[in-house]
């Protein structure tokens, strides 16, 4: 079973679960090629939100994606729990999502954490995009474990 599957209500629109699945792979491979791939899986004006860094426009998530593997990590590789969409009518465009990460660090470390997220999906160009992406997670035992290098 793929990771990237998560636990869905039934009402749940199978196009957010294709999404998820074919997004959180795409956040686990760090080829140059998959960089744009990613960032075009958000609107060209969206919003996302990691932590404390902030990206808005497709220019700046495309920059941001690109930064997420030129630091300490490795390899990651998501594990995704659970999708809540809101409402119980099967069209919700919103809804929160949790798992966790496993980082392989460039130092050798391994390291797990729980993470959650919000998105906001929009109809664009015949799919859905994410026009809002918020991930909450503690980057507390990446960090310490960046320092036992």
């Amino acid at each position: 079973m793929s990771t990237y599957k998560g636990e869905t209500p039934s009402q749940t629109d199978p196009r957010i679960t294709q999404f998820f699945q074919d997004f959180y792979a795409m956040s686990d491979d760090p080829t140059e090629s998959t960089h744009e791939s990613y960032a075009r899986a958000f609107t060209d004006d969206a919003t996302v939100i990691m932590g404390t860094k902030r990206a808005q426009s497709y220019p700046r998530i495309l920059e941001f994606r690109k930064a997420l593997w030129s630091g300490p990590v490795k390899k990651r590789l998501h594990t995704l729990n659970k999708i809540f969409p809101f409402g119980g009518d099967g069209d919700s465009n919103e809804v929160m999502v949790y798992g966790t990460v496993d980082y392989e660090l460039k130092n050798g470390k391994d390291v797990m954490v729980e993470w959650a997220g919000h998105a906001v999906f929009t109809e664009k160009d015949g799919g859905l995009k994410m026009k809002f992406y918020q991930v909450y997670m503690d980057s507390a035992p990446v960090a310490e474990a960046v320092k036992e290098s």
